[in-house]
């Protein structure tokens, strides 16, 4: 069984954003650097999962 990565871009876009938003505060340039690298995960995250359970649904249907 092949492991779901989009759960792991999910936690780690989410991380990146909330660290744009609290933290990084003071610094402009990394403040907006982490808001959009987060928010980049997390868009992508939500294609490797799509990705990951059209895969699942494909095995599956082999299986049967």
């Amino acid at each position: 069984m092949k492991k779901n990565n989009g759960t792991t871009f999910l936690v780690i876009g989410l991380m990146f954003t909330i660290l744009g938003l609290t933290i990084l505060n003071d610094y402009r340039i990394l403040q907006y650097g982490a808001l959009i690298l987060g928010i980049i995960l997390t868009i992508y995250s939500v294609f490797v999962t799509d990705k990951w359970k059209k895969s699942q649904k494909n095995l599956e249907k082999k299986n049967d």
